[in-house]
């Protein structure tokens, strides 16, 4: 199967990970995962992803800095980033820079979908729900 796009998952929950991981890898995509920030952050200098998915909540700084440090990378401010809580962000932190949020608990049979569409339709920084 050929790979249809690169995903760079951060999130510190094994279990989301490797059910985000097994299921985007049978839709066809490239994924690579951290569970911290830094590895996220030092894992996307190194393969620049085609689409970030970020746990708000990570042990060592929030999905919201990560946003900002990936935004202020040359290499990265152009690729979408997604925010992926159980969280209602959509309208609290719209300053954040991220385009788009996910809404846990997941639904996984529509998450390549919405993947596939950000990547498609970058908001902007914007914060919308997908």
């Amino acid at each position: 199967m050929e790979k249809k796009y690169t995903v760079l998952y951060i999130d510190d929950n094994d279990d989301n990970r490797t059910l985000v991981e097994r299921f985007l890898g049978y839709e066809g995509f490239e994924v690579y995962s951290a569970n911290t920030a830094q590895s996220g952050l030092a894992q996307a200098a190194e393969i620049i992803p085609d689409i970030f998915l970020i746990d708000l909540h990570l042990p060592d700084m929030s999905g919201y800095d990560v946003v900002d440090v990936l935004n202020n990378r040359c290499e990265t401010q152009h690729i979408p980033k997604i925010i992926f809580s159980a969280n209602d962000v959509q309208l609290t932190e719209k300053k954040a820079g991220f385009d788009y949020f996910i809404q846990k608990p997941l639904d996984i049979n529509t998450l390549a979908e919405k993947l596939e569409y950000a990547i498609q339709h970058p908001a902007n920084n914007t914060g919308r729900q997908l």
